[in-house]
């Protein structure tokens, strides 16, 4: 530990410091991400330790001393963790040429995983004992557990020996990292030059027409000459290779745009470019006389550039930004003035396109299919004079394929287009290229540096985001990732941080998953009622990159027969995404970490074989899969089980074993076909997600809830007497789903209901086939409640009190309510509603929506409210609505003129409507709608 400490001490950021050796902002140097060495560290202090470790050293007797030794073992060696985890964070990630360095971080890498395997097997052995307590007292049985506990402590041992030879190994071959950011490090020259190859490589002539982004190269046009003033900041936001210095250097080749400016330049800012370097460039771009050449204090020259762009007209680009630290320095370069001087970033992250105003901030998206095939044909027939003909018809298949592997995304699109136009344009030189692109991308020298390019953006990563990141690679291709099941298995794994006990881990992993979508490396595919993000996706180049890297760290493999990844029999993951029944599992699954079964035709006695073999598992997803009832296997001997499901599979039943998996976290059943729980399902204790069937009628639960005090989501369970009295146990229920509920439970729940004080999202309905009253007259607000499902009439059709206590609610759904009066008034008292849904819920003839009504609704459902005749809306109501929908209202049939009034919207659907309505909306009324973009009549 003493030479890792040693070590680790002078590894500081580099300081750029001012005149007087103050210290000025930070420019970080390279991290070497090193999450599994974090995973462990998180793993030994969730294990060891604690009153049940003593209460299983009492079951040992004498022999318990073994487990003391053990844990001295485990924590001499987080000591050592620590400080090399301290040591690998300053390492340069770009030094790839340094193969000692490299080779000696692969063995620190296993040690890692061999660690890793020892915690989880010691963990496994507790849980095993707890669940065999009777057996205890039995000689034989004790001995074998002793002999097992001896095993692991000699494991350790040899870990901590194979540590210190490490450490010596270290210091024999000067294993040392780089820290600074001089200007002869060799990783700066290595990735100034993939730069600049780039640059060159993606820029067109000045002449050459830029395919795509129309709206986006308008728009910068007009931030560039705004009549503003003030110095403006322009940033242009995009993934990697998404083609924001492709449309940025097409404006700013424009003599007629630079003409404008008295002095302009452009730097390639890149991750831990030398300052002084970046610095030096502007200062030689800008033409600033040299009057103290050589100098290389960075403040120095920052004054310089400051007292020269004085009282100028001047124009700077700084491409490739990474981190916001460089601009808090650089920024000071850059005076104040008022001569419309403009400074343009382009970066791939949020954080730093934050820096401008909204306004003026430009977000470069994926080219859509036309302008892909547009790009891809001008690259790859263009030394066949095929620009314009097109492309052969033989190849259309393979090119499309092919181009459908680049997903919009220009950077592929140019390297692929322009290495196929060096190939014959044979059908089958275009097949044998597609069927090797996997390949391509990483071996040849002229695809690879697009490898090289987009791995960059994992470089830099942060040692808490990679295994996060890595683990989105799991998922099939373009397959949408949805945002609650990778936290949970995120959760499950170990990879996310504690931060307290204010903040739950599901919270802390939204901020990871946040923070990859603002470093560009997944994309949201599809958002919630109020704009939340519900479904990411990684682009498939991307998702590649992250492939490789799990086969070479032992992340993961994915089975994909018969075009299998082959990641070895160490990798810690399998995902499964067809040809399963193949896949033979070895010996090593027994340090499997997370098992996802994605091919919905694996036969179940293959699961059930499978299973058998997890010994360590801590994620199992089966979702889809044909199994009706659960192995045998999963609930007798699976006791590091963290998170469980079978949603959407045909299971009926859940076995009372279940008790034994005490440290489950996750359970899914949703769409599955369990109508009851089992009582023993209250003995697992560390549960936080519990969700079952989702239709009217719900899954009962049974035994006293009231010991699932960690439990965050509890959906969709059936009502009854107990259920409702004990839910208020429950103070940690972020998402609540209750069904069945009868009018005499209605006082009880609502109790119950309002102590639950973080309480985020509540559905609660009666039974769908029965015409029962839901009680509201002990309900009260829930301050922090933003999504509210009700479905079921009313008692004596009177709306639940909206006074005060709603905002934050942003959506409401109401079913089957029977109100008898306009309830507009009443929820127009919820300010910040950006959904509501009224289906079948009111029995009067009109709605009325005033003037200031609803000033964030953006979705409105009416649907099935058989008097509705007349809906009046007046003007400035509902200013934001983009979405209107009118369902099965077979009482109106003129629509609204106040329609007219909803300039925002943009969608309008009307379904099942009465005849004389859709007649107006596409005749005599279409003029009066032609604001709207979007108009189905079905």
């Amino acid at each position: 530990g003493a030479v890792w400490r040693a070590q680790a001490a002078g590894m500081a950021n580099y300081k750029i410091t001012d005149g007087r050796g103050q210290p000025a902002e930070v420019v970080k140097s390279g991290i070497m991400a090193e999450g599994l060495i974090l995973v462990v560290l998180s793993k030994i202090t969730a294990t060891f330790g604690g009153v049940a470790l003593n209460a299983i050293r009492l079951k040992l007797g004498k022999e318990g001393n073994i487990l003391l030794e053990t844990e001295n073992r485990m924590k001499q060696i987080e000591i050592e963790f620590e400080i090399m985890q301290a040591f690998i964070s300053q390492v340069d990630p770009y030094s790839e040429n340094n193969q000692i360095l490299k080779a000696w971080l692969r063995h620190i890498r296993k040690i890692a995983s061999e660690v890793e395997d020892i915690i989880d097997e010691y963990s496994f052995l507790l849980g095993k004992m707890d669940n065999a307590e009777g057996l205890l007292n039995k000689a034989l049985r004790r001995s074998k557990r002793v002999k097992a506990w001896k095993y692991i402590s000699a494991q350790l041992k040899q870990v901590q020996e194979r540590l210190q030879n490490l450490s010596t190994v270290k210091e024999r071959y000067g294993i040392t990292v780089a820290v600074g950011l001089g200007g002869g490090s060799s990783r700066h020259n290595v990735t100034r030059k993939m730069y600049m190859s780039d640059s060159s490589y993606l820029n067109d002539n000045d002449n050459e027409e830029i395919i795509g982004n129309e709206d986006e190269a308008k728009k910068l046009t007009q931030c560039i000459d705004d009549d503003g003033l003030d110095r403006t900041i322009i940033s242009i936001c995009g993934m990697c290779g998404s083609g924001k210095t492709t449309l940025l250097s097409s404006i700013y080749r424009k003599q007629k745009i630079r003409k404008n400016f008295d002095c302009y330049a452009w730097i390639t800012v890149s991750p831990n470019y030398p300052v002084e370097d970046l610095l030096s460039k502007l200062i030689n771009q800008l033409c600033i006389p040299d009057e103290h050449a050589g100098t290389t204090d960075p403040t120095d020259l920052v004054d310089k550039i400051h007292s020269y762009l004085g009282n100028k007209r001047y124009l700077v680009v700084l491409d490739d930004m990474w981190n916001r630290d460089s601009w808090l320095f650089l920024e000071r370069a850059f005076v104040k003035n008022k001569c419309r001087s403009r400074v343009i970033i382009t970066t791939r992250t949020e954080a730093v396109a934050s820096f401008a105003e909204d306004n003026q901030t430009i977000r470069i998206g994926l080219l859509p299919q036309r302008e892909s095939w547009d790009l891809f044909s001008r690259k790859a027939f263009s030394r066949q004079n095929r620009a314009t003909s097109g492309c052969p018809q033989g190849l259309v298949p393979w090119a499309e394929k092919i181009l459908e592997r680049c997903q919009g995304l220009p950077l592929a699109i140019v390297a692929i287009g322009s290495l196929l136009s060096y190939r014959e344009m044979e059908e089958h030189e275009w097949k044998l290229f597609y069927n090797q692109l996997n390949w391509q991308l990483t071996n040849n020298p002229e695809l690879n540096w697009v490898s090289s390019f987009l791995k960059l953006s994992l470089d830099d990563l942060p040692s808490h985001l990679r295994n996060c990141f890595l683990y989105c690679g799991l998922f099939p291709e373009n397959y949408p990732i949805r945002r609650k099941w990778i936290i949970r298995v995120w959760v499950a794994e170990g990879f996310i941080e504690d931060r307290g006990t204010e903040t739950t881990l599901e919270e802390v992993a939204e901020d990871y998953l946040k923070e990859l979508a603002q470093r560009s490396l997944i994309q949201v595919t599809e958002r919630n009622e109020y704009g939340r993000p519900k479904r990411f996706q990684v682009h498939d180049l991307v998702r590649e990159m992250t492939l490789t890297i799990s086969r070479k760290e032992r992340f993961a493999l994915i089975w994909n027969n018969p075009d299998v990844t082959d990641g070895g029999d160490e990798a810690s993951r399998v995902s499964v995404h067809c040809g399963g029944q193949v896949f033979q599992p070895g010996p090593a699954s027994q340090h499997l970490r997370s098992f996802l079964l994605f091919d919905r035709n694996v036969p179940v006695p293959w699961i059930c074989a499978a299973s058998s073999n997890f010994r360590l598992l801590r994620v199992l997803c089966l979702r889809y899969s044909l199994l009706e009832h659960i192995p045998e296997a999963i609930t007798a001997g699976l006791f590091n089980l963290h998170y469980l499901d079978f949603s959407r599979t045909k299971v009926k039943t859940i076995p009372r074993s279940i008790a034994r998996l005490k440290k489950l976290q996750s359970l899914h059943l949703r769409f599955a076909r369990v109508m009851e729980l089992p009582r023993e399902i209250a003995m697992l204790s560390s549960l936080r997600h519990l969700s079952v069937s989702n239709d009217l009628y719900g899954t009962s639960v049974t035994g006293s809830i009231c010991m699932l005090k960690h439990l965050q989501t509890l959906r969709e369970v059936k009502a009854n007497k107990d259920l409702v009295q004990n839910l208020g146990c429950l103070t940690q229920l972020r998402s609540l789903g209750i069904t069945a509920v009868l009018p005499s439970y209605g006082g009880d729940l609502w109790t119950s209901i309002g102590k639950m004080t973080v309480l985020t999202k509540l559905a609660v309905g009666t039974r769908g086939e029965n015409d029962e009253v839901l009680s509201l007259d002990k309900f009260k607000p829930l301050r922090n409640l933003e999504k509210f499902y009700l479905t079921g009439k009313l008692e004596n059709g009177v709306l639940f009190p909206v006074s005060e206590g709603f905002d934050k609610l942003k959506v409401l759904t109401m079913r089957w309510s029977g109100l008898a009066q306009d309830p507009l008034k009443s929820l127009s008292e919820m300010g910040n509603l950006v959904y509501l849904n009224l289906y079948c819920a009111y029995d009067g003839e009109s709605l009325a929506f005033c003037s200031g009504w609803f000033p964030k609704l953006k979705r409105l459902f009416l649907g099935k409210l058989d008097n509705l005749s007349s809906v009046e809306i007046s003007d400035g109501s509902m200013t934001n609505l983009t979405y209107l929908e009118l369902r099965e209202l077979w009482s109106l049939e003129a629509v609204p003129e106040g329609l007219g009034y909803l300039r925002s919207l943009q969608h309008l659907y009307a379904r099942n409507m009465p005849r004389d309505f859709a007649a107006q909306l596409e005749g005599d009324r279409k003029g009066f709608v032609q604001h709207i973009a979007n108009i189905e009549c079905v």
